[in-house]
């Protein structure tokens, strides 16, 4: 059995790492590995009509080089190319980072069959974990799962118009355009950023404010 594995992680020692790591397998397969070292790289390995719908297991870290060229900023971009090109490809994100806000984006909307926090795992763990998963098993490791449950239920402030807001504030849009882009009005839209001022615990502040706590957080 062949398995096909892509691995888009900025270290080439954490790759060869992997790929010591996945030799092990239990599953009787061998193993196919392509590497990138960054988000362009990423993106071209998963849209190279060469490589179309290749991929069996795609291992991804969140924190990347950035490729400006096409604003993908870090690994959790490249999420939606995994899909347009890779659609059959199970995901494992993998990260460093354990801030809640960014956790409760990529549970919510990356739809990963794996999602690790590196310091959470040990090799075995890896192993397992990506064996499950080609297997169609899904993977959260200890952090993870601990604040899954704690995300879905407590921070409900951050649905898809509290999210969107965000991002329009982020783009330096004026109230008028927003209540036009939003369909809300001023009244509504003020609401909503005083609830999301409450929650960044923004005692007296503005836009400004809740941009650069939103990108502190690792939100936007």
């Amino acid at each position: 059995m062949d398995i096909q594995i892509l691995i888009i992680d900025d270290h080439m020692s954490i790759i060869e790492g992997y790929k010591t790591i996945l030799s092990n397998n239990r599953l009787n397969a061998t193993l196919h590995i392509t590497e990138a070292l960054d988000a362009q790289q990423g993106y071209e390995a998963l849209s190279n009509p060469a490589n179309s719908q290749k991929f069996d297991v795609i291992i991804l870290d969140y924190t990347l080089p950035p490729y400006e060229a096409l604003e993908i900023q870090n690994g959790y971009d490249l999420v939606q190319f995994v899909r347009q090109f890779q659609p059959q490809a199970k995901l494992m994100i993998l990260t460093s980072h354990s801030e809640a806000l960014m956790l409760y984006k990529v549970i919510v909307e990356s739809r990963a069959e794996a999602i690790m926090i590196k310091s959470d795992f040990t090799s075995m763990e890896l192993l397992e974990a990506f064996e499950a998963v080609y297997q169609g098993g899904k993977c959260y490791t200890k952090t993870v799962l601990e604040l899954k449950n704690q995300l879905l239920s407590n921070y409900r402030i951050f649905d898809t118009t509290n999210r969107e807001l965000i991002k329009l504030i982020a783009k330096g849009l004026k109230t008028k355009n927003i209540m036009a882009e939003l369909n809300l009005s001023k009244s509504a839209i003020d609401k909503r950023k005083a609830q999301i001022r409450d929650f960044f615990e923004i005692e007296k502040g503005n836009d400004e404010d809740i941009i650069q706590i939103a990108k502190k957080k690792g939100y936007i």
